[in-house]
């Protein structure tokens, strides 16, 4: 008994230390959770766990009008001020999506063991109206029966790939 004591009190402790352990998503605008979507489609929802800390996340799902049985949705993350949208990620079934097979500007990556397309944005580099910096681009592929569009115009592909890799 002593022993079940002494374990629940180290993982007390570990929580409490280690705020990231059990990191809880910032949702903003009333959003959906993703506990909520995960019950209203009828594929797998995966969500990337390298974000930053500061990212807050909303939820939008397709089609708009219906209230559940989604075919897809999207994770916004919007950065700390939910000013400016830093990723998004789409997620549908597998095989209602197709990919990028034959975008001469697409180059094959690996992510998460599994063959992607990464299209970089054609304005790489160029400041946009609101002065960003165009760095981002698309990444496409399919994780356990899931298509998963990742989407960034300023987020640099290194970090989308980072981000991407770390999704499950």
């Amino acid at each position: 008994m002593k022993r079940q004591l002494g374990i629940l009190i180290v993982l007390c402790l570990m929580i409490v230390t280690f705020p990231n352990f059990s990191k809880a998503i910032k949702y903003n605008h009333n959003s959906k959770t993703i506990r909520e979507i995960k019950h209203h489609v009828d594929f797998n929802v995966l969500v990337p766990k390298n974000v930053p800390d500061d990212w807050t996340l909303e939820i939008k799902t397709y089609p708009w009008e219906v209230k559940t049985n989604f075919t897809s949705f999207r994770l916004h993350y919007m950065d700390k001020n939910d000013e400016k949208m830093k990723i998004s990620i789409e997620q549908t079934k597998e095989a209602e999506k197709q990919t990028e097979e034959n975008n001469p500007y697409a180059k094959t990556v690996i992510i998460n063991g599994h063959l992607g397309k990464l299209i970089k944005l054609g304005n790489d580099g160029e400041v946009d109206y609101k002065g960003e910096i165009l760095n981002g681009g698309v990444l496409q592929w399919t994780q356990d029966g899931t298509n998963i569009e990742l989407f960034s115009l300023t987020i640099p592909i290194e970090k989308m790939l980072e981000i991407a890799r770390s999704i499950e």
